[in-house]
Protein backbone atom coordinates (compact mmCIF):
# COMPACT_ATOMS: atom_id res chain seq x y z
CA UNK A 1 0.00 0.00 0.00
CA UNK A 2 1.40 3.52 -1.11
CA UNK A 3 1.66 6.34 1.27
CA UNK A 4 -1.16 8.27 -0.80
CA UNK A 5 -3.84 5.21 -0.32
CA UNK A 6 -2.51 4.61 3.58
CA UNK A 7 -3.44 8.53 3.57
CA UNK A 8 -6.90 8.15 2.35
CA UNK A 9 -8.01 5.36 3.87
CA UNK A 10 -6.75 5.71 7.43
CA UNK A 11 -7.84 9.70 7.54
CA UNK A 12 -9.35 9.27 11.10
CA UNK A 13 -5.98 7.64 12.33
CA UNK A 14 -3.68 9.94 10.58
CA UNK A 15 -5.74 12.17 12.65
CA UNK A 16 -5.52 10.94 15.90
CA UNK A 17 -1.64 10.52 15.64
CA UNK A 18 -1.23 13.81 14.83
CA UNK A 19 -3.92 15.31 17.82
CA UNK A 20 -1.91 13.31 20.23
CA UNK A 21 1.42 14.26 19.48
CA UNK A 22 0.97 17.58 19.12
CA UNK A 23 3.20 20.17 18.85
CA UNK A 24 5.73 17.38 18.32
CA UNK A 25 4.85 17.53 14.33
CA UNK A 26 6.94 20.11 12.46
CA UNK A 27 3.77 22.84 11.13
CA UNK A 28 4.15 23.67 7.78
CA UNK A 29 4.31 27.87 7.30
CA UNK A 30 0.46 28.28 6.06
CA UNK A 31 0.73 31.41 4.40
CA UNK A 32 2.82 33.25 7.44
CA UNK A 33 -0.82 34.15 9.15
CA UNK A 34 -0.64 37.69 10.68
CA UNK A 35 -1.95 37.96 14.31
CA UNK A 36 -3.41 41.16 13.15
CA UNK A 37 -6.24 43.25 14.43
CA UNK A 38 -9.38 45.82 13.74
CA UNK A 39 -8.85 47.13 10.33
CA UNK A 40 -5.64 46.04 9.62
CA UNK A 41 -6.55 43.16 7.82
CA UNK A 42 -7.82 42.17 4.01
CA UNK A 43 -9.81 38.76 5.09
CA UNK A 44 -10.50 37.55 8.61
CA UNK A 45 -11.81 33.83 9.43
CA UNK A 46 -12.52 33.01 13.18
CA UNK A 47 -10.25 35.95 14.45
CA UNK A 48 -7.40 35.77 12.44
CA UNK A 49 -6.55 38.76 10.40
CA UNK A 50 -4.61 38.12 6.70
CA UNK A 51 -3.60 41.24 4.92
CA UNK A 52 -3.49 41.98 1.82
CA UNK A 53 -0.32 40.66 0.69
CA UNK A 54 -0.91 37.51 2.92
CA UNK A 55 -4.44 37.00 0.90
CA UNK A 56 -2.82 37.38 -2.55
CA UNK A 57 -0.02 34.37 -1.66
CA UNK A 58 -3.04 31.83 0.09
CA UNK A 59 -5.36 32.75 -2.98
CA UNK A 60 -3.09 32.99 -5.90
CA UNK A 61 -1.22 30.16 -4.80
CA UNK A 62 -3.75 27.68 -4.56
CA UNK A 63 -4.88 28.55 -7.89
CA UNK A 64 -1.65 28.23 -9.72
CA UNK A 65 -0.42 25.20 -8.09
CA UNK A 66 -3.52 22.91 -7.86
CA UNK A 67 -3.73 24.11 -11.73
CA UNK A 68 -0.27 22.95 -12.08
CA UNK A 69 -0.81 19.36 -10.44
CA UNK A 70 -3.92 18.54 -12.50
CA UNK A 71 -2.26 20.07 -15.29
CA UNK A 72 0.83 18.25 -14.71
CA UNK A 73 -1.32 14.97 -14.58
CA UNK A 74 -2.86 15.56 -17.74
CA UNK A 75 -0.25 16.12 -19.61
CA UNK A 76 1.79 13.07 -17.94
CA UNK A 77 -1.20 10.83 -18.88
CA UNK A 78 -1.62 12.15 -22.15
CA UNK A 79 1.94 11.65 -23.10
CA UNK A 80 2.19 8.11 -21.88
CA UNK A 81 -0.01 7.09 -24.70
CA UNK A 82 0.82 9.86 -27.46
CA UNK A 83 2.89 7.61 -29.42
CA UNK A 84 3.75 9.43 -32.04
CA UNK A 85 4.07 12.55 -30.05
CA UNK A 86 1.66 14.87 -32.32
CA UNK A 87 -0.36 16.15 -29.23
CA UNK A 88 -3.39 14.11 -30.72
CA UNK A 89 -4.93 10.94 -29.52
CA UNK A 90 -5.87 8.94 -32.19
CA UNK A 91 -8.63 6.42 -31.23
CA UNK A 92 -6.50 3.59 -30.88
CA UNK A 93 -4.49 5.84 -28.20
CA UNK A 94 -7.33 6.43 -26.72
CA UNK A 95 -8.53 2.94 -26.49
CA UNK A 96 -5.20 2.37 -24.45
CA UNK A 97 -5.55 5.33 -22.43
CA UNK A 98 -8.78 4.21 -21.73
CA UNK A 99 -7.69 0.45 -20.93
CA UNK A 100 -4.89 1.50 -19.04
CA UNK A 101 -7.05 3.98 -16.74
CA UNK A 102 -9.31 0.97 -15.87
CA UNK A 103 -6.13 -1.07 -14.68
CA UNK A 104 -4.85 1.99 -12.49
CA UNK A 105 -8.12 3.57 -11.09
CA UNK A 106 -6.02 5.85 -8.56
CA UNK A 107 -5.04 7.64 -11.55
CA UNK A 108 -8.79 8.58 -12.33
CA UNK A 109 -9.44 9.13 -8.46
CA UNK A 110 -6.55 11.79 -8.20
CA UNK A 111 -7.18 13.75 -11.34
CA UNK A 112 -10.86 13.62 -9.92
CA UNK A 113 -10.05 14.60 -6.52
CA UNK A 114 -7.57 17.65 -7.39
CA UNK A 115 -10.65 18.60 -10.08
CA UNK A 116 -13.13 19.20 -7.46
CA UNK A 117 -10.88 20.52 -5.26
CA UNK A 118 -10.61 23.40 -7.61
CA UNK A 119 -13.79 23.64 -8.05
CA UNK A 120 -14.69 24.06 -4.14
CA UNK A 121 -11.95 25.98 -3.17
CA UNK A 122 -12.53 28.96 -5.95
CA UNK A 123 -16.42 28.99 -4.28
CA UNK A 124 -17.56 31.58 -2.27
CA UNK A 125 -18.82 34.75 -1.32
CA UNK A 126 -16.95 36.93 -3.95
CA UNK A 127 -16.64 37.02 -8.01
CA UNK A 128 -13.06 36.64 -7.44
CA UNK A 129 -12.05 33.03 -7.36
CA UNK A 130 -8.50 34.02 -5.97
CA UNK A 131 -9.87 35.78 -3.01
CA UNK A 132 -12.52 32.81 -2.30
CA UNK A 133 -9.41 30.27 -2.18
CA UNK A 134 -7.70 32.22 0.22
CA UNK A 135 -11.20 32.17 2.59
CA UNK A 136 -11.37 28.23 2.07
CA UNK A 137 -7.45 27.58 3.12
CA UNK A 138 -7.28 29.86 5.69
CA UNK A 139 -10.85 28.10 6.62
CA UNK A 140 -8.84 24.77 6.54
CA UNK A 141 -6.49 26.31 8.72
CA UNK A 142 -8.44 27.25 11.49
CA UNK A 143 -10.40 23.60 11.35
CA UNK A 144 -6.90 21.76 11.02
CA UNK A 145 -5.70 24.07 14.13
CA UNK A 146 -9.16 22.90 15.98
CA UNK A 147 -9.03 18.91 14.87
CA UNK A 148 -5.46 18.72 15.10
CA UNK A 149 -4.71 18.39 11.84
CA UNK A 150 -1.05 19.18 11.15
CA UNK A 151 0.69 17.38 8.04
CA UNK A 152 4.39 17.29 9.13
CA UNK A 153 7.18 17.76 6.86
CA UNK A 154 7.72 13.42 6.39
CA UNK A 155 4.21 13.17 5.59
CA UNK A 156 4.45 15.81 3.29
CA UNK A 157 7.46 14.17 1.71
CA UNK A 158 5.47 10.74 1.50
CA UNK A 159 1.75 12.59 0.22
CA UNK A 160 4.04 14.33 -2.94
CA UNK A 161 5.84 11.10 -4.14
CA UNK A 162 2.53 9.30 -3.81
CA UNK A 163 0.85 11.84 -5.94
CA UNK A 164 0.86 10.23 -9.78
CA UNK A 165 2.41 13.56 -11.45
CA UNK A 166 5.56 12.62 -9.74
CA UNK A 167 5.70 9.48 -10.46
CA UNK A 168 7.68 8.20 -13.59
CA UNK A 169 6.31 4.61 -15.33
CA UNK A 170 9.54 2.91 -13.62
CA UNK A 171 7.82 4.15 -10.29
CA UNK A 172 10.89 6.34 -9.39
CA UNK A 173 9.77 9.96 -7.96
CA UNK A 174 9.99 13.04 -10.65
CA UNK A 175 12.59 15.32 -8.96
CA UNK A 176 12.75 17.37 -12.14
CA UNK A 177 8.89 17.90 -12.33
CA UNK A 178 9.15 18.84 -8.50
CA UNK A 179 11.86 20.99 -9.49
CA UNK A 180 10.28 23.04 -11.77
CA UNK A 181 6.92 23.63 -9.81
CA UNK A 182 9.18 24.69 -6.68
CA UNK A 183 11.50 27.21 -8.80
CA UNK A 184 14.77 24.91 -8.87
CA UNK A 185 17.42 27.24 -10.12
CA UNK A 186 20.70 27.07 -10.73
CA UNK A 187 21.36 24.35 -8.24
CA UNK A 188 19.48 26.28 -6.09
CA UNK A 189 16.20 25.60 -4.34
CA UNK A 190 13.59 28.43 -4.29
CA UNK A 191 12.88 28.71 -0.97
CA UNK A 192 9.80 30.91 -0.90
CA UNK A 193 8.02 29.26 -3.94
CA UNK A 194 8.99 25.31 -2.29
CA UNK A 195 7.38 26.46 0.96
CA UNK A 196 4.62 27.87 -1.44
CA UNK A 197 3.86 24.80 -3.22
CA UNK A 198 4.22 22.39 0.10
CA UNK A 199 1.76 24.91 1.84
CA UNK A 200 -0.40 24.13 -1.11
CA UNK A 201 -0.18 20.21 -0.73
CA UNK A 202 -0.37 20.45 3.21
CA UNK A 203 -3.69 22.14 2.67
CA UNK A 204 -4.82 19.31 0.21
CA UNK A 205 -4.15 16.67 3.04
CA UNK A 206 -5.78 18.31 5.66
CA UNK A 207 -8.99 18.83 3.09
CA UNK A 208 -8.58 15.33 1.90
CA UNK A 209 -9.15 14.11 6.00
CA UNK A 210 -11.47 16.85 6.08
CA UNK A 211 -13.62 14.99 3.12
CA UNK A 212 -12.85 11.47 4.47
CA UNK A 213 -14.39 12.85 7.65
CA UNK A 214 -17.60 14.21 6.37
CA UNK A 215 -18.48 11.97 3.47
CA UNK A 216 -16.99 9.28 4.97
CA UNK A 217 -18.21 5.87 2.87
CA UNK A 218 -20.72 7.79 1.44
CA UNK A 219 -20.93 6.35 -2.81
CA UNK A 220 -23.50 6.26 -5.13
CA UNK A 221 -23.73 2.35 -6.01
CA UNK A 222 -22.50 0.98 -9.72
CA UNK A 223 -26.95 0.04 -10.18
CA UNK A 224 -27.79 3.28 -8.80
CA UNK A 225 -25.67 5.14 -11.17
CA UNK A 226 -26.98 2.67 -13.49
CA UNK A 227 -30.65 3.27 -12.82
CA UNK A 228 -30.08 7.38 -12.71
CA UNK A 229 -28.60 7.54 -16.04
CA UNK A 230 -31.68 5.40 -17.66
CA UNK A 231 -33.91 7.52 -15.44
CA UNK A 232 -32.58 11.00 -17.19
CA UNK A 233 -32.10 9.49 -20.68
CA UNK A 234 -35.72 8.55 -21.09
CA UNK A 235 -37.76 9.56 -24.12
CA UNK A 236 -41.34 10.73 -22.52
CA UNK A 237 -44.10 11.11 -24.74
CA UNK A 238 -47.24 12.46 -23.18
CA UNK A 239 -50.96 14.49 -23.60
CA UNK A 240 -51.26 18.00 -21.98
CA UNK A 241 -54.68 19.43 -20.88
CA UNK A 242 -54.09 23.04 -20.64
CA UNK A 243 -56.98 25.06 -18.68
CA UNK A 244 -56.67 28.64 -19.21
CA UNK A 245 -57.58 30.35 -16.73
CA UNK A 246 -60.19 32.82 -18.58
CA UNK A 247 -62.31 29.70 -18.91
CA UNK A 248 -62.69 29.52 -15.77
CA UNK A 249 -65.91 31.22 -14.13
CA UNK A 250 -65.40 34.79 -12.58
CA UNK A 251 -66.49 34.92 -9.07
CA UNK A 252 -68.72 37.09 -7.66
CA UNK A 253 -68.01 41.06 -7.26
CA UNK A 254 -66.62 41.36 -3.32
CA UNK A 255 -69.11 43.33 -1.66
CA UNK A 256 -68.31 46.46 0.94
CA UNK A 257 -68.23 43.90 3.94
CA UNK A 258 -66.35 41.44 2.50
CA UNK A 259 -63.56 43.97 1.24
CA UNK A 260 -63.31 45.50 5.15
CA UNK A 261 -62.93 41.87 6.63
CA UNK A 262 -60.41 41.11 3.43
CA UNK A 263 -58.74 44.68 5.12
CA UNK A 264 -58.97 43.83 8.47
CA UNK A 265 -57.42 40.72 8.14
CA UNK A 266 -54.48 41.35 5.59
CA UNK A 267 -54.09 45.40 6.84
CA UNK A 268 -50.09 44.68 7.11
CA UNK A 269 -49.61 43.89 3.66
CA UNK A 270 -50.64 48.16 2.96
CA UNK A 271 -48.69 50.41 4.19
CA UNK A 272 -46.80 53.41 3.18
CA UNK A 273 -43.80 53.59 1.56
CA UNK A 274 -40.57 54.21 3.69
CA UNK A 275 -39.11 57.36 3.56
CA UNK A 276 -35.82 58.59 4.23
CA UNK A 277 -33.73 61.97 4.42
CA UNK A 278 -30.40 61.29 2.94
CA UNK A 279 -26.90 63.26 2.64
CA UNK A 280 -24.78 62.77 -0.58
CA UNK A 281 -21.19 63.55 0.05
CA UNK A 282 -19.07 64.47 -3.56
CA UNK A 283 -15.34 64.29 -3.96
CA UNK A 284 -14.62 65.50 -7.49
CA UNK A 285 -11.18 65.28 -8.55
CA UNK A 286 -9.64 68.99 -9.38
CA UNK A 287 -7.53 69.60 -12.60
CA UNK A 288 -4.86 66.89 -13.30
CA UNK A 289 -5.83 64.76 -10.19
CA UNK A 290 -5.23 60.69 -10.23
CA UNK A 291 -8.34 58.65 -9.50
CA UNK A 292 -5.97 56.30 -8.06
CA UNK A 293 -4.09 58.77 -5.65
CA UNK A 294 -7.67 60.18 -4.86
CA UNK A 295 -9.47 56.72 -4.16
CA UNK A 296 -6.48 56.28 -1.53
CA UNK A 297 -7.55 60.02 0.17
CA UNK A 298 -11.02 58.05 0.10
CA UNK A 299 -9.87 55.08 2.08
CA UNK A 300 -8.32 57.20 4.56
CA UNK A 301 -11.25 59.23 5.12
CA UNK A 302 -13.40 55.90 5.55
CA UNK A 303 -11.09 54.57 8.07
CA UNK A 304 -10.98 58.19 9.91
CA UNK A 305 -14.61 58.19 10.00
CA UNK A 306 -14.89 54.77 10.94
CA UNK A 307 -12.94 56.15 14.12
CA UNK A 308 -15.58 58.83 14.48
CA UNK A 309 -18.35 56.44 14.57
CA UNK A 310 -19.57 58.08 11.32
CA UNK A 311 -19.55 61.75 13.06
CA UNK A 312 -18.03 65.12 11.89
CA UNK A 313 -17.27 64.38 8.25
CA UNK A 314 -17.60 68.20 6.97
CA UNK A 315 -14.53 68.57 9.35
CA UNK A 316 -12.88 65.61 8.09
CA UNK A 317 -13.15 66.32 4.44
CA UNK A 318 -12.28 70.13 4.83
CA UNK A 319 -9.15 68.54 6.30
CA UNK A 320 -8.63 66.19 3.58
CA UNK A 321 -8.99 68.54 1.33
CA UNK A 322 -6.37 71.09 2.16
CA UNK A 323 -3.83 68.58 3.19
CA UNK A 324 -1.21 69.53 0.67
CA UNK A 325 -0.27 65.11 0.50
CA UNK A 326 -3.46 64.76 -1.10
CA UNK A 327 -4.55 64.58 -4.59
CA UNK A 328 -6.67 67.77 -5.36
CA UNK A 329 -10.33 67.33 -4.94
CA UNK A 330 -13.35 69.66 -4.19
CA UNK A 331 -16.43 68.71 -2.51
CA UNK A 332 -18.29 71.68 -2.21
CA UNK A 333 -22.31 71.75 -4.65
CA UNK A 334 -23.05 74.14 -6.40
CA UNK A 335 -24.74 75.81 -3.47
CA UNK A 336 -21.39 76.31 -1.60
CA UNK A 337 -22.07 73.61 0.76
CA UNK A 338 -20.22 70.54 1.69
CA UNK A 339 -22.72 67.77 0.91
CA UNK A 340 -26.39 67.86 -0.10
CA UNK A 341 -29.24 66.43 1.73
CA UNK A 342 -32.14 65.57 0.57
CA UNK A 343 -35.99 66.23 1.74
CA UNK A 344 -37.99 63.43 2.92
CA UNK A 345 -38.11 60.90 0.12
CA UNK A 346 -39.30 57.21 -0.80
CA UNK A 347 -36.90 55.15 -2.85
CA UNK A 348 -39.34 55.67 -5.75
CA UNK A 349 -39.94 59.47 -6.10
CA UNK A 350 -36.05 59.42 -5.07
CA UNK A 351 -34.24 62.93 -6.28
CA UNK A 352 -31.42 63.28 -9.26
CA UNK A 353 -28.62 63.36 -6.47
CA UNK A 354 -29.60 59.67 -5.30
CA UNK A 355 -30.08 58.40 -9.22
CA UNK A 356 -26.41 58.18 -9.99
CA UNK A 357 -26.12 55.53 -11.83
CA UNK A 358 -23.00 53.38 -10.57
CA UNK A 359 -21.40 49.83 -10.63
CA UNK A 360 -21.68 48.08 -7.16
CA UNK A 361 -21.07 44.51 -6.09
CA UNK A 362 -21.23 43.44 -9.67
CA UNK A 363 -24.48 45.08 -10.64
CA UNK A 364 -25.66 48.65 -11.83
CA UNK A 365 -27.51 50.27 -9.46
CA UNK A 366 -27.64 53.96 -8.06
CA UNK A 367 -27.29 55.45 -4.64
CA UNK A 368 -30.70 55.50 -4.02
CA UNK A 369 -31.19 51.72 -4.03
CA UNK A 370 -27.86 51.77 -1.58
CA UNK A 371 -29.23 54.04 0.96
CA UNK A 372 -32.68 52.64 1.22
CA UNK A 373 -31.41 48.44 0.82
CA UNK A 374 -28.03 48.31 2.95
CA UNK A 375 -28.44 51.30 5.45
CA UNK A 376 -30.84 49.42 8.09
CA UNK A 377 -30.77 51.77 10.87
CA UNK A 378 -30.69 55.46 11.36
CA UNK A 379 -32.46 58.24 13.89
CA UNK A 380 -36.44 58.67 13.50
CA UNK A 381 -37.26 61.58 11.19
CA UNK A 382 -38.66 63.57 14.63
CA UNK A 383 -34.97 63.19 16.27
CA UNK A 384 -33.40 63.91 13.65
CA UNK A 385 -35.64 67.16 12.96
CA UNK A 386 -35.16 67.62 16.47
CA UNK A 387 -31.23 67.59 16.76
CA UNK A 388 -30.85 69.75 12.96
CA UNK A 389 -33.59 72.61 14.78
CA UNK A 390 -31.04 72.51 18.17
CA UNK A 391 -27.71 71.95 15.41
CA UNK A 392 -26.57 68.60 17.10
CA UNK A 393 -27.29 66.12 14.31
CA UNK A 394 -23.82 65.04 14.67
CA UNK A 395 -24.13 64.20 17.90
CA UNK A 396 -27.36 61.45 16.90
CA UNK A 397 -25.08 60.01 13.71
CA UNK A 398 -23.33 56.10 14.12
CA UNK A 399 -21.37 55.09 11.64
CA UNK A 400 -23.69 52.37 10.66
CA UNK A 401 -25.90 55.54 8.59
CA UNK A 402 -23.07 55.52 6.60
CA UNK A 403 -22.08 53.70 2.90
CA UNK A 404 -19.56 54.42 0.63
CA UNK A 405 -17.59 55.29 -1.08
CA UNK A 406 -18.79 54.78 -4.56
CA UNK A 407 -16.92 55.20 -7.69
CA UNK A 408 -19.35 56.77 -10.32
CA UNK A 409 -18.64 56.67 -13.91
CA UNK A 410 -17.61 60.22 -14.37
CA UNK A 411 -14.86 59.58 -11.80
CA UNK A 412 -16.24 61.08 -8.77
CA UNK A 413 -16.21 59.25 -5.41
CA UNK A 414 -19.37 59.39 -3.72
CA UNK A 415 -20.21 58.83 0.54
CA UNK A 416 -23.64 58.65 1.75
CA UNK A 417 -25.34 58.98 4.86
CA UNK A 418 -28.84 58.24 5.75
CA UNK A 419 -29.68 60.60 8.43
CA UNK A 420 -33.31 59.36 9.03
CA UNK A 421 -35.75 56.94 8.70
CA UNK A 422 -39.69 56.96 8.62
CA UNK A 423 -40.72 53.72 8.86
CA UNK A 424 -44.17 52.89 7.14
CA UNK A 425 -47.72 52.83 8.37
CA UNK A 426 -50.69 51.03 8.10
CA UNK A 427 -52.76 53.12 5.32
CA UNK A 428 -56.42 53.70 6.60
CA UNK A 429 -59.36 51.69 4.78
CA UNK A 430 -59.75 54.79 2.26
CA UNK A 431 -55.98 54.47 1.40
CA UNK A 432 -55.90 51.02 0.57
CA UNK A 433 -59.37 50.37 -0.43
CA UNK A 434 -58.52 50.19 -4.85
CA UNK A 435 -55.32 47.34 -3.63
CA UNK A 436 -56.86 45.70 -1.45
CA UNK A 437 -59.98 45.13 -4.03
CA UNK A 438 -57.68 43.82 -6.88
CA UNK A 439 -55.65 41.87 -4.27
CA UNK A 440 -59.04 40.03 -3.20
CA UNK A 441 -60.50 39.72 -6.52
CA UNK A 442 -56.98 37.74 -7.84
CA UNK A 443 -57.03 35.59 -5.16
CA UNK A 444 -60.94 34.53 -5.23
CA UNK A 445 -60.06 34.32 -9.43
CA UNK A 446 -57.46 31.91 -8.19
CA UNK A 447 -58.86 30.16 -6.28
CA UNK A 448 -61.52 29.48 -8.59
CA UNK A 449 -59.15 27.96 -10.92
CA UNK A 450 -57.35 25.65 -8.03
CA UNK A 451 -61.09 24.52 -7.69
CA UNK A 452 -62.06 24.20 -11.40
CA UNK A 453 -59.07 21.98 -11.96
CA UNK A 454 -59.00 19.85 -8.61
CA UNK A 455 -62.77 19.46 -10.41
CA UNK A 456 -61.38 18.13 -13.64
CA UNK A 457 -58.65 16.22 -12.37
CA UNK A 458 -60.68 14.00 -10.23
CA UNK A 459 -63.01 13.48 -13.66
CA UNK A 460 -60.08 12.73 -15.39
CA UNK A 461 -58.56 9.93 -13.28
CA UNK A 462 -61.82 8.65 -12.83
CA UNK A 463 -62.14 7.58 -16.14
CA UNK A 464 -58.76 6.36 -16.47
CA UNK A 465 -59.53 2.66 -15.38
CA UNK A 466 -62.12 2.09 -17.91
CA UNK A 467 -61.38 4.50 -21.11
CA UNK A 468 -57.19 5.05 -20.42
CA UNK A 469 -55.67 8.58 -21.33
CA UNK A 470 -57.96 9.20 -24.49
CA UNK A 471 -61.35 9.20 -22.37
CA UNK A 472 -59.48 11.14 -19.71
CA UNK A 473 -58.20 13.74 -22.09
CA UNK A 474 -61.86 13.89 -23.84
CA UNK A 475 -63.42 15.10 -20.66
CA UNK A 476 -60.50 17.92 -20.27
CA UNK A 477 -61.73 19.07 -24.03
CA UNK A 478 -65.29 18.73 -22.83
CA UNK A 479 -64.62 21.33 -19.72
CA UNK A 480 -62.87 23.88 -22.44
CA UNK A 481 -59.28 22.97 -21.98
CA UNK A 482 -56.44 22.86 -24.90
CA UNK A 483 -55.34 18.94 -25.76
CA UNK A 484 -51.87 18.66 -27.25
CA UNK A 485 -49.73 15.56 -27.51
CA UNK A 486 -45.81 16.21 -26.95
CA UNK A 487 -42.79 14.32 -27.07
CA UNK A 488 -40.19 12.47 -27.34
CA UNK A 489 -38.73 14.53 -24.44
CA UNK A 490 -36.17 13.78 -22.10
CA UNK A 491 -34.86 15.37 -18.87
CA UNK A 492 -31.65 15.80 -19.94
CA UNK A 493 -32.65 18.57 -22.82
CA UNK A 494 -36.10 18.65 -20.82
CA UNK A 495 -37.62 21.40 -23.19
CA UNK A 496 -41.24 21.26 -24.22
CA UNK A 497 -43.09 23.81 -26.98
CA UNK A 498 -46.48 22.79 -25.30
CA UNK A 499 -47.47 25.05 -22.60
CA UNK A 500 -47.62 23.69 -18.95
CA UNK A 501 -45.84 20.60 -19.29
CA UNK A 502 -42.96 19.99 -16.89
CA UNK A 503 -40.67 17.20 -18.33
CA UNK A 504 -38.21 16.47 -15.33
CA UNK A 505 -41.58 16.63 -12.96
CA UNK A 506 -42.59 13.42 -15.54
CA UNK A 507 -39.70 10.89 -14.99
CA UNK A 508 -41.41 9.55 -12.11
CA UNK A 509 -45.00 9.59 -13.50
CA UNK A 510 -46.05 5.64 -14.71
CA UNK A 511 -46.85 5.52 -18.22
CA UNK A 512 -51.10 5.98 -18.45
CA UNK A 513 -50.89 8.00 -15.17
CA UNK A 514 -51.72 11.67 -14.56
CA UNK A 515 -48.87 13.94 -12.88
CA UNK A 516 -49.74 16.40 -10.14
CA UNK A 517 -51.40 19.37 -11.32
CA UNK A 518 -49.78 22.14 -12.18
CA UNK A 519 -51.11 25.64 -11.58
CA UNK A 520 -49.73 28.79 -12.38
CA UNK A 521 -50.98 33.11 -12.61
CA UNK A 522 -52.45 31.65 -16.34
CA UNK A 523 -54.49 28.69 -16.05
CA UNK A 524 -53.67 24.79 -14.91
CA UNK A 525 -51.77 22.25 -16.27
CA UNK A 526 -52.66 18.40 -16.41
CA UNK A 527 -50.64 16.07 -18.03
CA UNK A 528 -50.22 12.30 -18.36
CA UNK A 529 -47.68 10.09 -19.54
CA UNK A 530 -47.97 7.91 -22.96
CA UNK A 531 -44.86 5.91 -23.52
CA UNK A 532 -41.69 6.09 -22.74
CA UNK A 533 -38.55 4.31 -24.36
CA UNK A 534 -34.31 4.87 -24.02
CA UNK A 535 -32.77 4.88 -27.19
CA UNK A 536 -29.13 3.80 -27.04
CA UNK A 537 -27.31 7.20 -28.24
CA UNK A 538 -23.74 7.35 -27.95
CA UNK A 539 -24.35 10.27 -25.60
CA UNK A 540 -26.53 7.25 -23.50
CA UNK A 541 -23.69 4.78 -23.65
CA UNK A 542 -20.90 6.71 -22.58
CA UNK A 543 -22.77 7.98 -19.69
CA UNK A 544 -23.73 4.22 -18.69
CA UNK A 545 -20.22 3.64 -18.96
CA UNK A 546 -19.50 2.45 -15.05
CA UNK A 547 -16.37 4.33 -15.30
CA UNK A 548 -18.87 7.30 -14.47
CA UNK A 549 -19.40 5.84 -11.02
CA UNK A 550 -16.12 7.53 -9.82
CA UNK A 551 -17.23 11.02 -11.39
CA UNK A 552 -20.95 10.73 -9.56
CA UNK A 553 -18.87 10.07 -6.68
CA UNK A 554 -16.41 12.67 -6.54
CA UNK A 555 -19.73 15.19 -7.74
CA UNK A 556 -21.35 14.14 -4.17
CA UNK A 557 -18.25 14.71 -1.92
CA UNK A 558 -18.08 18.00 -4.03
CA UNK A 559 -21.42 19.22 -2.98
CA UNK A 560 -21.02 18.41 0.73
CA UNK A 561 -17.91 20.17 1.07
CA UNK A 562 -19.19 23.20 -0.90
CA UNK A 563 -22.26 22.90 1.62
CA UNK A 564 -19.90 22.76 4.20
CA UNK A 565 -17.85 25.37 3.50
CA UNK A 566 -20.64 27.81 3.10
CA UNK A 567 -21.39 26.71 7.06
CA UNK A 568 -18.26 27.84 7.96
CA UNK A 569 -18.23 31.04 6.72
CA UNK A 570 -20.59 31.94 9.76
CA UNK A 571 -19.22 29.86 12.01
CA UNK A 572 -15.71 31.33 11.91
CA UNK A 573 -17.04 34.68 11.28
CA UNK A 574 -15.22 34.90 7.96
CA UNK A 575 -15.34 38.96 7.39
CA UNK A 576 -13.80 41.20 4.81
CA UNK A 577 -12.16 44.80 5.20
CA UNK A 578 -14.52 47.50 3.27
CA UNK A 579 -12.42 47.75 0.49
CA UNK A 580 -13.54 44.55 -0.05
CA UNK A 581 -16.43 44.52 0.69
CA UNK A 582 -16.91 47.37 -1.80
CA UNK A 583 -15.85 44.71 -4.55
CA UNK A 584 -17.82 41.69 -3.87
Amino acid sequence: MNALEFIRRNSLLVIIVVGALGAGFLFMDYGDKGNLFGSNYYIEVNGTGYNYPETIALGENGESYLHSLYSSASQKLRNKFDTNEDDNLSDDESAAMNAWLQEHPAYNEYMGFIGNIMQVWSFGVTQESATNVAVNRAVIHEIGAELGIAPSKEQVDAYIKAMPPFIKDDGSFDQDLYHRLTGYANGMANNAQENAFRSVVADLMVMECLSNIFTGDMHYQTQAVSDMVDAVYQQIKGKNAWLPADKVAAPAEPTEDELTTYWEENKENYKSAERRIVSVYTLVPGEGANTESLIATADTLMEDLSKANGKGFDQLLEAAAANPENEPFTYLTADNKSHTTTALTTLQDAPAELQVELDHNGNSTTLANIAFTEVTAAPTVKDYESAAAAGSVEKIVDLKQVRGYFLTKDNKLIFIRVEAIEEPVVLEFDAAKDKALADLKKERADKAVEIAANKLFAEMEAALPEGGVKAAFEKAEAAGATVQDFGPVTPVAPYCDVKGVDVTALMSVASGKLAPIVITEEGASITAVTGRTIVDTADYAAVKSFRAVPQQNASLRSDILMDWLQNTYTRYKVNFAESVKRNK
